[in-house]
């Protein structure tokens, strides 16, 4: 592979934007179907992955591994030989070829006895610690499917004949690194899954090694998920993405789409056919050559009534990364176009996160894009804000706003965090302090992270706002990311100190600061969370979360995290009742009732950044709880079609507690993860709807809807006077 030239980048540029709409001359040299918007991007995103450079980019793991055995040519000592054959078995096993990793660090082992060469037992502690996570990934790659464990945690079933040789020498490798190194909490920790792996957990495991299964129950029952992706179509393999769950084609069902950060990985869409089975359209929909993502979001921007989606993209790569982030316009039938360059977008930075959002209430959604600026001597990604002129077209306003903040930006939120009507902004940033921009309400911003006591941790990931004890308040969520040490992975569930960064949680004191109670309510034992979001999973009123897990060592494998809010005074920790703990790294997640049976379900992507750490996504099914719900469909007039950032305050006569509110706003959730506009609200034991009252973003009034009956959906119009009932009809998504 070649390098991309950096002053190949403004050409590159130039060609996008040439001929950005219909009624410019094509652009000289492009073939006659890369003359639309989508062509030209095709086509870059093309010419990115075949020039992409190994040596720079550091997840071409197979191309790196074939570079570096060139170099055993040369005349290098034994010594050097072998070391390099080490870096060659590290980027095969990154690469998902386990065997070939396996033969050649077993090679490095005979080589040393062979030839007697001084080492050290550390140096055989790390070969041994290489082929043990190996040979626990080598039964999974070479049967071509996934194990009867399916990596849910704590795993009660063998994963298989295929998976047991491999599982078993893993076993063998880790028991031996513990003889030597028993206070290794990381070893200790693998030790435990392999033995999971083929149903030797716990007699299996030596008891001074056991990590007992009781440190794993959930605080509260909430009834299996059960995981459906194989079933309804949509368990497609890739790496780290993004999830946007959304009625794409205005059939009125729910549809999917995935990314995958790969520079060759397709973005999929997926149609929801409403019989449980989702059908693939990515080429209907326009999107064949929409390459890599590792993030996704999606809005109405140009207020036609119809999603439009939002593809991130460069992210991790540093200066490798200034790729193209995409804005795909949905015509109004299902198929997009790409129009980045024509509406004014475009731009070549490492993005991870964005966020649609009408800064100025004008009635007109305008997007947030975070970069990722590293220390220097690297050049600056300002973060940039793109101001919505209403007819299709953008004007970057980042500088002139004072927003055009530098830092690694990893999680963005738009949030009304002062109730003044004003649409704020949160920054969470990785190795930097966090940023909370305060709308002056004059088109300008104040940072005022600092005075309001939001800055920590000061390794952060993803963020939201979010309204998670009901007070009328949007409190802030942000999540930490680094680790010390692997061995965090298991003193988190041993109740022992950990170095990894703690999440936070900002309760809003409704005074413009914030104290945080990650510590009080229980969720400051959550760590490496990279995908995350919101929702409802009993349908009580209280909004819950669920964590992805993860970093991109191979050898991390840490259950994602499921808590349902308990009140808005604690939450409890229900993984593994739910059988929510994949050990596969977690990104993207979007909440939504896709069979609109009237409770949520989850699609998650899993996977990660290597090469060979790839995995099927899931779709989790909700069991019910039965409780009662209301789903709103929320249309600005005034306001932006949308209606995000609307406040919405539903009132109930609830069996237990008399009169109740729940808040919410309207938005997509979390920063990594992009769920439906309509607002699918659980009410509890509520017996009535007293009324829903709107506050509309662009003009602050306030309107009631009165006269909705439980377990209905209703779209309220913005002044119109009465909600208009939407009709559902609930599927089974597992027939």
């Amino acid at each position: 592979m070649k390098r991309l030239p950096p002053a190949a980048l403004p050409a590159l540029l130039l060609a996008l934007t040439i001929a950005a709409d219909a009624q410019l001359a094509p652009s000289p040299g492009l073939e006659p179907g890369l003359q639309s918007g989508s062509g030209r991007m095709v086509a870059f995103l093309a010419h990115i992955a075949s020039s992409a450079d190994p040596v720079v980019d550091i997840y071409l793991n197979r191309a790196r591994a074939a570079g570096i055995r060139s170099l055993l040519d040369q005349p290098i000592s034994p010594g050097q030989k072998l070391r390099l054959r080490v870096k060659i078995a590290r980027e095969l096993l990154k690469g998902g070829l386990m065997r070939e990793a396996i033969d050649e660090l077993e090679f490095v082992q005979a080589e040393i006895d062979r030839l007697r060469l001084p080492a050290e037992e550390s140096y055989f502690r790390m070969l041994r610690d290489q082929l043990g996570i190996a040979n626990l990934r080598v039964g999974e790659q070479e049967s071509g499917r996934r194990p009867s464990h399916a990596w849910i945690f704590p795993m009660r079933q063998s994963g298989g004949d295929a998976f047991e040789p491999g599982a078993r020498a893993a076993i063998e490798h880790y028991t031996t690194n513990l003889k030597s190194r028993p206070e290794d909490l990381m070893t200790r920790w693998l030790l435990n899954i392999a033995c999971m792996a083929v149903g030797d957990y716990p007699g299996g495991v030596p008891g001074q090694w056991l990590i007992p299964g009781a440190v794993f129950d959930s605080e509260y029952d909430i009834g299996r998920f059960r995981d459906v992706a194989a079933t309804a179509g949509v368990n497609a393999i890739g790496h780290a993405g993004g999830s946007v769950m959304e009625d794409l084609d205005g059939d009125g069902l729910l549809d999917i789409v995935a990314s995958s950060r790969g520079l060759t990985d397709q973005l999929r869409f997926f149609h929801n056919t409403g019989d449980g089975t989702f059908a693939d359209r990515t080429r209907q929909a326009g999107l064949q050559g929409q390459l890599g993502g590792l993030n996704l979001s999606h809005a109405d921007y140009d207020n036609d009534g119809d999603p439009d989606l939002t593809v991130w993209r460069g992210a991790w790569m540093g200066e490798a990364g200034r790729h193209p982030n995409s804005l795909l316009r949905n015509r109004g039938d299902g198929y997009f176009e790409d129009v980045t360059a024509a509406a004014g977008v475009l731009s070549l930075h490492p993005t991870h996160s964005g966020a649609w959002g009408d800064y100025d209430n004008d009635g007109w959604l305008d997007l947030y894009v975070g970069n990722e600026s590293s220390p220097a001597p690297k050049p600056a990604h300002p973060n940039e804000l793109f101001r919505n002129r209403g007819d299709g077209t953008f004007t970057e306003v980042a500088a002139a706003t004072g927003v055009a903040s530098v830092g690694f930006v990893k999680g963005v939120s738009w949030g009304d965090y002062d109730n003044d009507g004003a649409l704020d902004l949160y920054l969470s940033h990785l190795n930097g302090d966090n940023v909370l921009f305060r709308n002056r309400g004059d088109g300008t911003f104040e940072d005022l992270a600092d005075a309001a006591g939001v800055t920590e941790p000061y390794v952060s990931f993803p963020t939201w706002f979010w309204d998670y004890d009901n007070d009328g308040w949007q409190d802030i969520f942000v999540a930490g990311f680094d680790m010390e040490a692997l061995g965090d992975m298991a003193a988190v569930h041993l109740d022992l100190p950990f170095g990894a960064e703690r999440p936070r949680l900002y309760r809003n004191r409704g005074d413009g600061t914030f104290e945080d109670v990650a510590a009080r309510v229980g969720l400051d034992r959550v760590i490496l969370v990279m995908g995350a979001n919101y929702g409802d999973l009993d349908n009580d009123g209280f909004l819950d979360c669920y964590f992805g897990t993860g970093m991109p060592d191979m050898r991390t494998l840490l259950p994602n995290r499921m808590f349902r809010n308990d009140g808005g005074q604690r939450f409890q920790d229900v993984t593994f009742s739910g059988d929510f703990g994949s050990l596969q790294k977690g990104h993207g997640i979007s909440f939504g009732d896709l069979d609109d049976d009237g409770d949520q379900d989850i699609h998650q992507v899993l996977g990660a950044a290597f090469e060979g750490d790839a995995y099927e996504n899931v779709l989790l099914e909700n069991p019910g709880h039965g409780n009662h719900w209301v789903t709103l469909y929320v249309e600005g007039v005034r306001s932006n079609r949308d209606a995000m950032g609307a406040r919405l305050r539903v009132r109930v006569n609830s069996a237990s507690v008399g009169e109740r509110d729940i808040y919410v706003t309207v938005g997509t959730g979390g920063s990594f993860g992009s769920s439906p506009l309509r607002q699918e609200i659980g009410l509890g034991d509520a017996v009535a709807i007293a009324h829903v009252e709107v506050t509309w973003p662009a003009t602050g009034i306030r309107q009631i809807f009165g006269k909705l009956e439980l377990d209905r959906a209703y779209r309220l119009r913005e002044s119109a006077p009465l909600a208009t009932e939407m009709r559902l009809t609930p599927f089974d998504l597992s027939p």
